[in-house]
Order: structure tokens, then C-alpha cells, then sequence
């Protein structure tokens, strides 16, 4: 049997980021941690974050989704990330690239800028939130 001429001899293996610093988008393999961007050639963290346990921290900075679980408690000056879960407590600026969700137990207090804000009830928020398109 011959192949079909629809079938691409590449695999799916690519996606498309957007950086933090630059806000230039270009494509990366899907396997890949961490790059450096092509554009501002700062160094850019892809895979995705999970905190369960107090942390303090000056940056957090990811292309990736922040998950903070429960239990988990986060301090810092800036998160950047490019989607975010917040189920337990954080403190500090919070600039996203893709929708915030604040779980029903989150405590979030400091300044968010985000595309989308889902927020439920029983969440206590302190500080400014800003939802618009990323610049």
C-alpha cells in the first residue's frame, strides 16, 4: 500500500511561547524545560510549576502554569507565568500570560495582571487586578 500524501512525515512535537521579557513568540519542542529566547536572549523556564509547601522566593518566572495546592503557601516579589492555579495562599505581583483561576480557599494578596480572572466564592483577594490582553 502507498502512503497518503496528507500524512506528514514530522511529528506533532512543537509549540508555539511566548517570552516574559520580550513578548516575542517563536516555536520550541515540546520536551523542552528551559530555553533561551531567540529575540532578548534571556534564559526562559518552560515547564510547568506545582508548590505544595510554604516557599519564599524573589522570582518565580515560567512559560509554564504556577499550581499552588492547598497547602501550599508562596512569597514573592514577582511571579510571571504564562497561566496560573491558585488553590492556597499567595503574596506577591502576579503578571500572567494566560488566565488566573482562584480556587474557593485561596487567599491571594498583591497586585495581579492577567487576560482572564476566574474567581470563586469564599477567595479572599487584596490588591489591584487588572484584566486585559498581555501588551
Amino acid at each position: 500500500m502507498a502512503h497518503s500524501p496528507l500524512t506528514s512525515s514530522q511529528p506533532d512535537d512543537g509549540q508555539t511561547i511566548v517570552c516574559l521579557y520580550c513578548s516575542q513568540s517563536q516555536e520550541i519542542s515540546r520536551k523542552a524545560m528551559t530555553i533561551t529566547c531567540r529575540h532578548c536572549n534571556k534564559s526562559l523556564r518552560v515547564e510547568d510549576v506545582t508548590i505544595k509547601q510554604y516557599e519564599a522566593r524573589r522570582a518565580i518566572d515560567t512559560v509554564g502554569i504556577i499550581t499552588v495546592e492547598k497547602k501550599g503557601n508562596v512569597v514573592a516579589d514577582k511571579l510571571q507565568c504564562g497561566g496560573m492555579v491558585v488553590r492556597g495562599k499567595v503574596k506577591g505581583t502576579i503578571i500572567s500570560r494566560g488566565p488566573v483561576m482562584v480556587g474557593p480557599e485561596a487567599e491571594i494578596k498583591g497586585d495581579v495582571t492577567a487576560p482572564a480572572l476566574a474567581v470563586g466564592a469564599g477567595a479572599i483577594l487584596e490588591g489591584n487586578y487588572r484584566v486585559n490582553k498581555p501588551a
